[in-house]
Formats: C-alpha cells, structure tokens, sequence
C-alpha cells in the first residue's frame, strides 16, 4: 500500500503510525510499505504504534564491483549480492574462455568503484577462448594512450602494463614510444617482418610526456635531474 494511504488507514482506526526504517526494493513502488510491526490480522490496544518500513523513492547509491576475471556465473551472482542486475552478455576473442572481459553501462565501459544507483543494470563482455587466433601486432607508437586504448580495444586487444616517464603528469593524454611486442622486426638481413600475437592478447606500452621523433628510435626515458 502507498506509505500515505497506509497512514491515513492506521491514524483512522485510533492507532499511531511511526515510519520506523526505509529499505529500497526495486521491484516495489516507491514510497510503498514493505513491512509493517504489529503484523496485520493482529489484535492491539487502541493507541498502540505501528512501525512501518517504507520503499524508498530513490534509489541508493553504491560503488561499481570490479567483475573482469570472473566467469560468467559468479559475476552474475556478484551482481545480485550488490543489488544490480545482469543485463546482456556478449561474447568476444579473448584468451580466456568464459571470464568477464569487460563490465559495462549501456555502450561504455564502467571502472570498478564508480557509484551507480542500486537496481542498474550492467551488460558484461565475456572472453570466447580463442586463444589459437593470431593476428598482426598492430603500430600504436606516436598514438596517446586513450588514443591507443580506444584503438586496439576494436581489435579485441588491450592495453597491458603503463610505464610512464618520470614528466608524465596524465597517462591518458601521453605518448607512447614504445610498445611489448612491437609490431615489426628487422633481421639481420635487413628485411622488416610482421609480429603476430593472439587476439585477445595484451601489449605493454611506455609512454612520454613529448611525441616521439619518426625514425629516432627508443629515447631513453627521462630522468630527474641531477646535482
């Protein structure tokens, strides 16, 4: 019953209604009673308190459980534990057979910690296995890292290990000059070869505050300064 109805009610028949607690249930209507002390039926004095747990009309907020690694079943139950639900879940390369890939609101990635309201819904990416696919290392040198990031994520691939120089002040926004496995090798001969990796597979990447100089090789990275 609506909590202001069910005040009226309780006032009308000589009783004193006190909202003693709220709780949220998204499957009940807001501002709706969920539990009432006497129980109904039962027989009280004239004057006797009611205490009343009433839905809260918005919902409560909570931090954004990190999901990636688990399968599919326990973040599943995860999810339920933290009062969110499972919405849908697709599949993508990934070396890994049925974990959590990815975490997401709607069409973007969510960081574990970000406050949601409870009862939102997360869609989850989860890896297929195909760890015997191969594909070539692609070229992220000179890229910014969310550049890079964005880029590779639509290779299925992503970005592992971050070193930054000691200028660096946002990872994001630095350049990379060099990357683990690099896309390209020369032997000895001179001749330039392709690197393959697995899809689904990661690369380590170290980064500048400055873009790298084409065909300067590696700089070395930057030191502080000495006396």
């Amino acid at each position: 019953m609506p909590s202001s109805a069910a005040i009226a009610k309780i006032t009308a028949m000589g009783l004193e209604p006190v909202v003693l607690d709220t709780v949220f249930f998204d499957t009940l209507a807001p501002l709706s009673i969920v539990s009432q002390t006497p129980a109904g039926t039962a027989k009280v004095k004239e004057d006797r308190i009611i205490y009343l747990t009433v839905n809260r009309a918005v919902p409560p907020t909570i931090q954004m459980p990190n999901l990636v690694g688990y399968s599919l079943n326990s973040a599943a139950l995860l999810l339920k534990s933290f009062g969110l639900h499972l919405g849908e879940h697709t599949y993508t390369a990934n070396l890994v057979k049925d974990a959590v890939v990815k975490q997401m609101l709607g069409d973007s990635e969510i960081v574990a910690g970000t406050r949601i309201p409870m009862g939102t819904t997360i869609n989850l990416v989860i890896g297929d296995g195909s760890g015997s696919q191969m594909m070539s290392v692609p070229d992220i040198i000179g890229m910014q890292l969310s550049e890079a990031k964005d880029y590779i994520s639509s290779m299925n691939c992503t970005i592992g290990a971050v070193t930054p120089d000691i200028d660096v002040a946002h990872s994001d926004s630095a350049y990379i000059y060099k990357q683990d496995p690099a896309s390209s090798v020369v032997n000895e001969q001179g001749q330039t070869g392709h690197v393959r990796m697995k899809i689904g597979g990661t690369i380590d990447v170290w980064v500048s505050s400055k873009p790298p100089v084409p065909g300067a090789g590696v700089p070395p990275p930057a030191a502080s300064h000495q006396p």
